[in-house]
């Protein structure tokens, strides 16, 4: 590990290098803060799949004057579409509202071209990757952080920007609960010229009994694609397996979109179970805090699990750079972002369990509502969630 001090330590260490942590780098060290990011994979990696980035996390980006690389790297989303797997519309609509009121469209990118914009802002070697803080221990100055190689080092705070399995989480609040949805995922990019929505600045989301597909293009030459679907948790499938699900899905409920699995690999479909964190009271302890899914896990279905994170970020350094490297600022950050968390955790949850009703007369009633729902109702969602902490 290659941490160096910085007048005795370090200000600020952050355990992970996802969205979440490589932001609230950025924005500590344009605070004047000495920042060292621990990171136990090998390096940034070209495997993974898409992520919308919606106005909320871009205006981080403007502030942090990183809005225009990210959207040279997105592909920019005007218009959401909504139908049931009959091909009825559920709601379809433009996102000009959105960008007038919030100043950005919702941009869709490759995680990993997102992570490499962040990466890139830092100074050389804050990022230390094949690492990971496997322990620590504080007093009422600063936090001691032992390393997988048995190196230590101690900074000011400790933040847990590790995901939804946090070891720094586990450290702090064992009692921390993790809440299966029923649902897993297929997530993959598929490179396809073709114009499957006919609009290329279109996302869909399809809803079928059990089911779900949606999609977008992140570029001028793929598609993100995702399809959750009820299972039991921590089912055991081969790749083949996952791939062949996903076809037989596709063909049974969305025969539009079957091209989406069949130009990509089994190699190229990640599986993931869907789950979220029971709502834990308290994000830090004296010095040590979490930051992004490590604090409020949320599941995807309102696309906002790293846009909160980005949130998060930008509020915790405003927060240091407002009371100092102490617990106060770890307080205020929390009583800052706590109860949109728990909104969107919530409303979320919501959403997944509609879309998959397998009930006729409910899938009805579901659609019937949604097709119904004032535009008002919409515009106030979109405030409640595009609107800084």
């Amino acid at each position: 590990m290659k941490i160096q001090a910085h007048d005795g330590g370090l200000d600020v260490l952050v355990q992970g290098a996802g969205i979440g942590g490589l932001t609230l780098a950025v924005a500590a060290v344009k605070k004047g803060l000495s920042v060292k990011v621990v990171e136990r994979s090998p390096g940034l990696s070209e495997i993974g799949a898409g992520i919308w980035m919606a106005p909320n996390p871009m205006q981080v980006f403007r502030h942090l004057g990183l809005d225009e690389k990210i959207r040279a790297v997105s592909w920019p989303i005007r218009r959401l579409s909504l139908r049931d797997h009959t091909g009825s519309a559920l709601q379809d609509v433009a996102l000009d509202e959105v960008a007038r009121d919030f100043g950005f469209e919702l941009q869709a990118t490759h995680r990993a071209r997102l992570q490499r914009v962040l990466f890139d802002a830092l100074p050389a070697g804050t990022v230390e990757f094949g690492s990971e803080i496997v322990e620590c221990r504080q007093d009422a100055h600063s936090v001691v952080s032992t390393s997988s190689g048995g190196a230590s080092v101690r900074s000011r705070l400790l933040v847990g920007a590790d995901g939804l399995n946090s070891r720094v989480r586990e450290w702090v609040f064992r009692s921390a609960e993790k809440r299966y949805s029923g649902t897993s995922s297929y997530r993959a990019i598929t490179v396809l010229e073709e114009d499957l929505l006919g609009d290329d600045h279109a996302s869909i989301e399809v809803w079928a009994p059990g089911c779900r597909l949606g999609c977008s293009r992140i570029s001028a030459r793929e598609y993100y694609w995702y399809l959750t679907f009820d299972a039991p948790q921590a089912e055991r499938t081969s790749p083949e397996q996952n791939w062949a699900h996903a076809k037989e899905l596709c063909e049974r409920f969305f025969p539009r979109l079957v091209m989406l699995v069949d130009r990509c690999e089994p190699a190229d479909v990640i599986r993931t179970d869907i789950s979220d964190l029971r709502t834990i009271p308290v994000w830090h302890e004296a010095r040590i805090g979490l930051l992004g899914d490590a604090a409020h896990a949320t599941t995807p279905n309102l696309g906002q699990g790293g846009a909160q994170a980005v949130e998060d970020a930008w509020v915790l350094a405003e927060e240091l750079s407002t009371h100092g490297l102490f617990p106060e600022a770890l307080d205020a950050y929390q009583r800052r972002r706590a109860a949109k968390t728990q909104w969107v955790a919530s409303t979320s949850w919501q959403i997944g369990k509609l879309c998959h009703i397998e009930n006729p007369v409910l899938r009805w009633l579901r659609n019937t509502s949604l097709r119904g729902a004032p535009k008002s109702y919409q515009t106030k969602q979109w405030q409640r969630l595009y609107t800084l902490s």
